[in-house]
């Protein structure tokens, strides 16, 4: 029984020997870290109030990349931080603030330092935290206050426009320091004389680095200096952009030009300037590009934006000429100021094939509103829905010497019955594609558009029209015409960028002329027009209403119809339509399409 006992109580002293040693290795996988924060206050030109301390927020992170202490407030932190042996980064920088977007009087303080924890060793670290944006300040010369009555400095930065600071002249904000992330900045300086007269320039600047202070001074240069100039200060990487507003330094005219083909669209920039800006001194100038003397253009001028873009309207050009043109500003000196010459070249007045219908061609059974030569070699512009019937013994469009506005012949359209279907009468600018719908034809395909690069302003010409009531019905668009409604006839015209094949059996190949981008002007008379002319040649004019003012066409598409909804087969049998001296008008406005 006692070697029992003494056996107990030597187990008993190895349990407690061995929880000792396990606290002691314990105890040596553990080190201590005193951490002193500081913040370096040293910015180029800049003197800051005395920095709170207490803005500076710690991370501590192992090797892991896991955070294993942080505070918001590193004065939190008096004590030595027990930490498990490894190596550590900390990580400081401004409570609160990420320093990403710009403001007033918010710099952005960090720092970023690695520490090695030991076994049961204290370790003392001391990081110092330095400013991570940059300061911006402007000043302006006794001479630049003098010449201007006031004076805006946006600052912006250049990869986000909305992370913006305002200098004003005169103002509180003047004397602001701004802070912005490390970045290129664009400087918009914007100043208005004591006339009122209003400049503006824009200046990039790059090369920025964290700690700087970039300082805008505008000042007044003298004649013939540089726009801009750059000055830096190596000792304490002070960067110092000086930007001069030049008196009598050079001016920039810019000139552009829109030509059609009777007029064109001239318009003056005025990038930057050097003087003040005088706009009874700016001239519109042009000449033919052989002639010698130059030529004021006498139109109204437009002001676009005030001294800085301006056009005007130049009348009375010859189509399929060339022309040169530039801006002139008279500064007193003898040539005065002129911009770089612009050439354009008007378009040509290009009218329509066999506009009087006068040349007819029989082919086969079919008729054709063109001369032998061309429809022998296939350059006809107008056709018509007789290649589809005429197979069937008829023409629905063909040449009338009775009824006629003006030569020898117009052109006649009458609605008739073909077969198992109505079929409207109908002369395009195009080319009758196929029939559709097998043995028994269902309708047609036709190809809309022939080639064409100018641009009229009306589509004028001559009709008559007989309608009578609408006796087939095939459900047209609704809220359109009724059976038994009195027929309507149609005429369009459309400038496009491309042809196109329609297939009156399927609605989704139709043209949707306001929703097409490619359809770049439409005209069309209106229903209130197409209708009875009592027996009388009725003239027409139809305004081509322009999407842009710059685009161009590459196609033409007319299209008339003795029964305006024809293609769904709906009109009257025996509406007929006269036609006669189609004319491509040049001159006038062009309409906008609204």
């Amino acid at each position: 029984m006692k070697k029992i006992f003494h056996f107990l109580i030597i187990c008993l002293v190895l349990v407690v020997l061995e929880a000792c040693q396990n606290e002691d290795l314990k105890q040596d996988a553990i080190g201590y870290l005193r951490l002193e924060v500081g913040t370096d206050k040293t910015t180029q030109t800049r003197a800051e109030d005395e920095y709170n301390p207490k803005q500076i927020a710690v991370k501590i992170v192992n090797s892991a990349g896991k955070t294993v202490k942080e505070t918001d407030d590193c004065t939190t932190w008096t004590e030595a931080i027990e930490l498990p042996v490894g190596t550590y980064t900390i990580e400081a920088s401004s409570a609160g603030f990420d320093g990403k977007t710009a403001g007033w009087d918010k710099p952005y303080y960090a720092a970023k330092d690695t520490v090695d924890i030991k076994q049961g060793t204290n370790t003392s670290k001391s990081i110092t935290c330095k400013l991570a944006n940059v300061l911006v300040t402007v000043e302006f010369s006794d001479d630049f206050r003098a010449a201007f009555q006031s004076a805006v400095v946006g600052v912006s930065d250049k990869s986000n426009s909305d992370n913006k600071v305002t200098f004003e002249m005169h103002q509180d904000s003047e004397k602001g320091k701004a802070y912005f992330p490390v970045t290129d900045l664009i400087a918009n300086l914007t100043v208005s004389n004591y006339e009122s007269d209003i400049h503006s320039k824009k200046d990039t600047i790059t090369g920025i680095k964290a700690q700087e202070n970039v300082i805008l001074r505008y000042r007044i240069a003298s004649s013939g200096s540089s726009n801009i100039g750059v000055t830096v200060d190596d000792s304490t990487k002070t960067y110092t952009y000086t930007i001069g507003v030049p008196v009598t330094a050079t001016s920039t005219l810019v000139a552009s030009a829109n030509a059609w083909s009777s007029f064109a669209y001239l318009t003056a920039e005025v990038p930057s300037f050097a003087d003040i800006f005088d706009q009874s001194k700016l001239e519109f100038q042009y000449k033919t590009a052989d002639a010698a003397e130059w030529t004021k253009v006498s139109t109204d001028i437009t002001v676009e934006e005030k001294d800085k873009k301006f056009s005007t309207k130049l009348t009375g050009l010859t189509p399929a000429t060339a022309y040169q043109y530039r801006l002139y500003y008279n500064d007193g000196s003898e040539d005065g100021i002129t911009s770089d010459i612009v050439e354009f070249t008007t378009e040509s007045a290009l009218q329509l094939q066999n506009s009087g219908f006068e040349d007819w061609y029989e082919s086969g059974d079919v008729w054709y509103a063109a001369a032998q030569e061309y429809v022998t070699n296939g350059t006809y512009c107008w056709d018509t829905s007789n290649p589809g019937s005429g197979a069937y013994g008829f023409n629905p469009t063909a040449q009338s010497t009775d009824i006629k506005h003006g030569g020898t012949s117009s052109a006649k359209l009458t609605t008739e019955y073909a077969v198992i279907k109505l079929a409207a009468a109908s002369l395009y600018y195009g080319k009758f594609n196929s029939l559709t719908g097998g043995l028994i034809p269902k309708g047609a395909k036709i190809d809309f558009g022939k080639p064409f690069t100018s641009r009229p302003i009306v589509f004028k010409g001559y009709f008559q029209y007989a309608p009578v009531a609408i006796d087939y019905y095939n459900n047209p668009p609704a809220g359109t015409v009724q059976k038994g409604d009195m027929d309507i006839c149609s005429i369009y015209i459309a400038l496009s960028k491309k042809a196109y094949t329609v297939d009156n059996t399927d609605t989704s190949t139709f043209i949707d002329f306001a929703g097409d981008n490619n359809i770049i002007a439409y005209g069309e008379l209106p229903v209130s027009e197409c209708v009875s002319t009592n027996g009388q040649w009725k003239e027409f004019n139809i305004p081509l209403k322009y999407k842009s003012l710059t685009d161009k066409p590459s196609y033409i598409i007319i299209v008339c119809s003795s029964s305006k909804y024809g293609d769904y087969f709906t009109g009257g049998k025996g509406s007929t339509m006269y036609l006669d001296d189609f004319e491509l008008i040049y001159d006038g406005d062009p309409t906008i399409w609204e």
